[in-house]
């Protein structure tokens, strides 16, 4: 570590004591941000149509 940063001061994080209340278009809006982000495959079927195994 340089002594440059050494001498930063600390950073602060303030976080809410419990989760704040999504509506349904924001949880939409984080849900697709998840979707982009991962690498995970999201199927482009209705749930109906989903073979589960049985």
């Amino acid at each position: 570590m340089s002594a440059a940063r050494s001498e930063d001061p600390p950073i602060r994080v303030i976080l809410p004591a419990g989760l704040p209340e999504l509506t349904p278009a924001v949880a939409r809006a984080l849900l697709a941000v998840l979707i982009e982000v991962t690498e995970v495959p999201v199927l482009d079927v209705p749930a109906e149509e989903v073979n589960r195994g049985s």
